[in-house]
């Protein structure tokens, strides 16, 4: 029989062809009218267009992520939490029979080596003062420290020239401090410019509130049930500002009957680069928290390091785990089973010598 070994429970863009030229855009959709027909602010409308589509097919994976995660913690957790028991007790079995006189003393050191490996395993994962208390009772004794006389007794460090003449040491101090002043310049600039830029995106999506408020706050409505309509949208209105969403505003403005996205942002190109510059942050914190998920999923049911996986195929994996859990929990069911006869223990253990 072999052993168990231990482990840790832990949008589719159209092509070139079957797009509109920028000019008989303008004209046939109205959208971008007021705009000109400039083909560089219309590629920047297109570009905006296109990060709107990506943040929704986004957020659409990222909520098949968390619902496949959570299925997995519902479906395995029970299974989870039996196989951690059972690990427990593994160690605690394996403690007992390694005091027993019938086994002859390489035996148990072979059953107090599983002790250690099963102890370490629980231990990583959480503390346990009960299988601490048991593997440090097999544990090896520690080595001696070293002492002072096996130390290192130089260490490396920065080697100043003496020999240098004094002007020549002053110049070179000059020009480092010359060089450090040049550089907290360009730091303090640049930080000015990223707040200033940071408070343009800010008061850009605080104009898209301000119009999404004024479209549907329930105060101006007589009528019951367009209050009640209202006033979910403008909590939803104020959650997504709170949390600096842009594509939830102007989803919520599409809900409302206001103004569309493109005309949202038509108005003012400058706005606009604020706008994508707000997509393009919360695309890349969707497109980061996917991967993470991922990465958890695929380090929690043994799948190999990688991207790419579709949500909907995590359910067979999700299946494959609960299997493979519960014949890891039947098997060291078995195991500490086996422990209570003697003999049957030491045919075991004689197997694993001799296909380790």
């Amino acid at each position: 029989m072999a052993k168990i070994k231990a482990r840790n429970a832990a949008g589719v863009r159209m092509s070139n062809a079957d797009q509109p030229s920028p000019r008989k855009r303008v004209v046939a959709s109205g959208d971008y009218a007021s705009i000109g027909s400039g083909p560089g602010l219309i590629q920047r409308h297109d570009n905006f267009d296109t990060l709107v589509r990506d943040v929704e097919h986004w957020r659409a994976v990222l909520t098949q992520w968390e619902a496949r995660i959570a299925r997995y913690e519902q479906v395995t957790a029970p299974v989870r939490h039996e196989l951690h028991a059972a690990w427990r007790e593994w160690v605690f079995a394996l403690d007992e029979a390694t005091l027993q006189p019938a086994f002859a003393r390489h035996e148990r050191e072979q059953l107090r080596g599983w002790l250690l490996e099963a102890a370490g395993a629980l231990l990583e994962g959480e503390d346990d003062a009960g299988v601490a208390s048991v593997a440090n009772r097999h544990a090896d004794p520690s080595p001696a420290a070293p002492g002072d006389g096996d130390r290192a007794i130089h260490e490396a460090g920065e080697v100043i020239d003496d020999a240098l003449p004094d002007w020549e040491r002053e110049a070179a101090a000059a020009a480092a401090q010359r060089a450090e002043w040049a550089a907290q310049r360009r730091a303090a600039a640049g930080e000015k410019r990223s707040r200033q830029a940071a408070e343009d995106t800010r008061q850009s999506l605080r104009d898209v509130y301000r119009r999404l408020a004024s479209a549907v706050h329930p105060d101006r409505e007589s009528d019951a049930a367009q209050r009640a309509r209202k006033t979910a949208l403008m909590q939803q209105a104020n959650e997504a500002y709170a949390r600096d969403d842009l594509h939830a505003l102007l989803e919520l403005q599409r809900r409302a009957g206001a103004l569309d996205a493109a005309q949202a942002v038509a108005a003012d190109p400058r706005r606009l680069q604020h706008y994508t510059a707000l997509l393009q942050e919360q695309l890349a914190a969707l497109q980061s928290r996917v991967r993470q998920l991922e990465s958890e999923f695929r380090a929690a049911t043994g799948l190999a390091p990688g991207s790419g996986l579709q949500p909907r195929k995590a359910d067979r994996q999700i299946s494959a785990e609960t299997q493979r859990l519960r014949a890891d929990l039947l098997g060291l069911r078995r195991q500490i089973a086996l422990l209570r006869d003697v003999e049957e223990t030491r045919r075991w253990l004689r197997e694993e010598r001799q296909n380790p």
